[in-house]
């Protein structure tokens, strides 16, 4: 498997991003790995999780089932709750976020259903963590965009996409990786671009990949 993985990192960057019916990711290479090796990538945890390509680990969370979903981000939060000195404010601001994760909330209905509820919570939830909080966009990312439990993880996503500049340009088509409401592209930004996946981008991996980073 692990040099299915590295076949799978050399052409993740080369295949663009088209209008498809690909069920967990735009990018074919993808998409085919995460559906042969669904079984066994269903038994992975969280943590597990953390150590694939970020665009693997979106295609990997969309085959999960709704449960599996909602109890990584419920780890994750727990995890973060124990591991990192917040204030009681800070605390308290997550627990509001867990409140929030119903035991149905990944349901494929509901989020269609709810998400413009949805949206107007996260962006109550995100003003109140930059304005009354000071967190950093960085620092929210890593909270509601990313499921890592450890930051030094984030940060080499970070290093890396510094080191080979931004991960599209504006004159080609790449993967579509992010949310253009809601997302984190580092120092780029996220624009639509000829592409949807209805869920693994934006606000806790829930909303549509519509976009791309350029």
């Amino acid at each position: 498997m692990k040099k299915v993985l590295v076949y799978v990192f050399t052409l993740v960057f080369l295949l663009s991003c088209q209008k498809s019916e690909l069920e967990f990711s735009c990018n074919p290479v993808i998409n085919a790995f995460v559906s042969e090796h669904r079984e066994e990538l269903s038994g992975i945890t969280a943590n597990e999780l953390a150590s694939y390509d970020l665009q693997l680990q979106k295609a990997i969370f969309n085959s999960w089932d709704y449960q599996k979903k909602r109890n990584a981000w419920i780890d994750k939060f727990n995890y973060v709750l124990i591991h990192i000195p917040f204030t009681e404010s800070e605390k308290a601001h997550i627990q509001t976020l867990i409140g929030q994760i119903n035991e149905d909330y990944f349901l494929k209905e509901n989020i269609e259903k709810n998400l413009e509820i949805r949206s107007r919570f996260a962006a109550e939830w995100i003003n109140y963590s930059i304005n009354e909080l000071g967190w950093s966009k960085q620092f929210i990312a890593f909270m509601v965009y990313r499921l890592y439990t450890d930051q030094t993880k984030f940060n080499s996503e970070l290093s890396m996409l510094r080191s080979i500049g931004t991960t599209t340009k504006a004159d080609s088509e790449g993967d579509c990786d992010c949310n253009v409401s809601y997302d984190f592209c580092g120092n780029s930004n996220c624009f639509s671009r000829g592409c949807t996946i209805s869920t693994g981008c934006g606000w806790l991996w829930s909303m549509t990949c519509d976009g791309c980073c350029y």
